[in-house]
């Protein structure tokens, strides 16, 4: 059966399929991302996963923000602080997740939060591909110390 003969049958049915591959796409570049960070000899063990931002209207950035929370924690390198509890810290300082870290302010969150490092980044869907970009950002001095951008072609 065609993708036509399937939606006619299950009206959605090809679009659901390629939101699955889609899905699929995202968790193996997430993967490799954190294969990499895990990979290098950073002296960062604790890390909270800030926001990662959307370039791309429809891209789900809380599951791909809880997809690198599933992977560092499964790499046994590093501890993550919970969102919840990232949220409740925050909250009682009146600060948030939206927004950038500058040098100031990753320095300030991290000691108020007891984390080494932050995670953020953007995902967007350009020209058919899936670009995820992510940074780990030194709370203490705000330097960048691993980036990496990852494109994948969208079937």
């Amino acid at each position: 059966m065609g993708k036509t003969m399937m939606d006619t049958m299950m009206p959605g049915f090809t679009d659901r399929v390629q939101q699955i591959n889609t899905d699929q796409v995202i968790d193996q570049m997430i993967v490799e991302a954190i294969s990499d960070l895990s990979s290098k000899n950073l002296d960062i063990t604790s890390i909270a996963v800030w926001q990662i931002k959307s370039r791309t209207a429809g891209i789900d950035v809380e599951m791909i923000r809880q997809q690198i929370i599933t992977q560092l924690v499964n790499s046994n390198r590093h501890k993550v602080v919970s969102r919840q509890r990232l949220e409740e810290l925050l909250s009682e300082h009146r600060l948030s997740l939206s927004g950038t870290i500058d040098e100031s302010s990753a320095t300030e969150i991290g000691q108020l939060i007891g984390v080494e490092g932050f995670i953020d980044g953007y995902a967007s869907i350009e020209n058919e591909r899936f670009i995820l970009s992510l940074n780990l950002v030194e709370t203490k001095s705000g330097v960048i110390l691993w980036a990496n951008t990852i494109e994948r072609h969208l079937d």
